[in-house]
């Protein structure tokens, strides 16, 4: 397809401490003042869109306006419905929301968990409490992970104990760390599920957000890494989200790779699944392939000049 330009806005907390959406978990978010004069300056600087209008031009139906810009919303989280769709609807906005698939009663997805239980112990006691509830064998793994991301440098954007560790327990220990953390949970905040249906948006939510302009999305059930799972997994994962989706809007969709990992099958996958475009976490506005569009995390807006 021809290459095109657009701005994607990434954002997922969005909350002020104290407010109903933080609720005392004491998990950080970018604050809603910041927030809404983010969306006041984007708006003085770019033509705003909504997924509509994307899905549009990446058919051939009509083009994109020049400085087009889309906000995008991951994990559908009680932010987006307490904070953020107030804000939007105030000024005419439509926004684009990743929500997870999530069935009845499921918990939280490994990341938030990880995030409540940092926000808790923070990154050494969380970390020296996973090692004393590990077997040897999956001690011994985490033990080599740990080297191996600390050798490459990596941190996402955090502090390097907390992207090595967030690393760990998203890839190799999966299996491992979604008991274990939710074990911790329970010991150290309390009930998972209660806090569950407390932090994601509920049905409800999403039909108002729905009715009033806004836009949904695939965003996997469990949130894996898409590079780690596999064709097989990722299938799974894009079918639980079609399963989701036909139940709130119609498609052709979009879908936001968790985490930001994709594989070479991913856009296969998706695009035999109905569809029509993917976002990743790579900083660009320059796009060649629906596929791969990029997107701008909106908490290092303030350091950009977008």
């Amino acid at each position: 397809m021809t290459p095109f330009s657009l701005t994607a806005m990434m954002y997922h907390y969005v909350r002020d401490p104290g407010d109903e959406a933080e609720a005392g978990s004491e998990v950080p978010g970018l604050p809603v003042a910041h927030f809404e004069t983010q969306l006041d300056e984007l708006a003085r600087r770019h033509e705003m869109i909504g997924w509509p209008d994307l899905r549009a031009g990446l058919s051939g139906e009509k083009s994109l306006p020049p400085g087009a810009c889309l906000l995008t919303f991951d994990d559908g989280l009680r932010d987006h419905y307490l904070n953020v769709f107030p804000a939007l609807r105030s000024r005419g906005l439509s926004g684009l929301f990743f929500a997870l698939a999530r069935g009845p009663g499921d918990g939280l997805a490994l990341g938030h968990k990880i995030h409540f239980l940092l926000a808790r112990l923070g990154v050494e006691r969380l970390r020296q409490a996973i090692g004393l509830r590990l077997k040897p064998e999956a001690r011994a793994a985490y033990a080599r992970a740990e080297e191996r991301y600390g050798a490459s440098g990596y941190a996402g954007g955090e502090s390097r104990e907390v992207g090595v560790l967030k690393s760990v327990l998203q890839r190799e220990l999966s299996p491992e760390a979604q008991g274990l953390l939710s074990q911790l949970f329970e010991e150290h905040i309390g009930p998972e599920a209660e806090t569950a249906r407390e932090f994601y948006l509920t049905r409800d939510q999403i039909t108002e957000m729905a009715v009033n302009g806004m836009s949904f999305g695939g965003h996997s059930r469990s949130h894996p890494w898409f590079d780690w799972v596999g064709a097989a997994g990722q299938a799974e994962e894009i079918e639980a989200s079609v399963a989701w989706l036909r139940e709130v809007e119609a498609g052709p969709w979009a879908f936001a790779y968790p985490y930001g990992g994709h594989s070479p099958a991913s856009p296969g996958l998706l695009s035999a699944r109905h569809f029509a475009a993917a976002f990743t976490t790579v900083e660009q506005v320059d796009h060649a392939d629906p596929f791969f569009i990029g997107r701008w995390d909106g908490e290092l807006f303030a350091r950009t000049t977008l």
